[in-house]
């Protein structure tokens, strides 16, 4: 396989598929409670916070090859769509990345200053323009283009029908649950695993002829 440059991209779009919900499941299961970062909890929760960011971080590191993967499935059905959502998801990403980061810094700050002074600094870090459109605003194009990638599969009957309703259904729990604990927010990732496992199932299971020429037939992915 490592001889076949076009098989390592298969086998790593498809594990990659498979590793960000996964990932994202394990991230919300383990970030301590609440929609605010409160210095107590951080402070009681360290490792916990710790743990959680990184693998928040290594979601995202694995949406981008996943990213990759579906705008590739795309190429010659779809190729708009496919540059549209890759481009959208993949500065998404991008940003997702340093977003992420943010969690050490009011872990430290937590742990360096009383409560309310650092809830001050957090606060007016929010609030600094080059942070809100500059990070926290453009980090949301992860999710337009995901939903772009899959809507595109959809309408390509290269997945089907109900994959891009259960990956957006699978979005939207954890910001309709924010109030509820972790465990319940976890639950879209399960859905993203659903849909996203089919696509990473149907690409690891595909022959290897099907994958550098799938885009360019009408054959929908199965999954064999």
């Amino acid at each position: 396989m490592m001889k076949n440059p076009d098989s390592v991209r298969r086998w790593v779009a498809g594990i990659a598929l498979l590793a960000w919900p996964a990932f994202e499941f394990l991230a919300f299961f383990t970030a301590p409670p609440g929609a605010e970062h409160d210095p107590a909890i951080f402070r009681e929760q360290a490792n916990a916070v710790q743990v959680s960011a990184l693998l928040y971080i290594w979601a995202t590191l694995s949406l981008i090859p996943a990213v990759l993967g579906m705008a590739h499935l795309l190429k010659y059905r779809a190729p708009r769509t496919g540059i549209i959502g890759a481009a959208l998801g993949l500065i998404g990403a991008g940003h997702g990345l340093t977003l992420f980061t943010t969690d050490f810094y009011d872990l430290a700050l937590a742990q360096s200053l009383p409560d309310a002074q650092a809830e001050q600094v957090t606060a007016r870090a929010g609030e600094l323009w080059g942070f809100l459109y500059g990070m926290l605003l453009p980090g949301f194009l992860l999710h337009i283009g995901l939903i772009t990638l899959l809507a595109g599969l959809a309408a390509t009957r290269l997945a089907p029908w109900w994959v891009p309703v259960v990956a957006i259904a699978g979005t939207l729990v954890p910001f309709l649950t924010v109030e509820q604990s972790p465990a319940v927010q976890s639950t879209g990732s399960l859905l993203h695993l659903a849909a996203y496992g089919w696509i990473a199932l149907s690409l690891l299971r595909m022959p290897q002829a099907q994958w550098t020429q799938t885009a360019a037939t009408d054959r929908p992915l199965e999954r064999v």
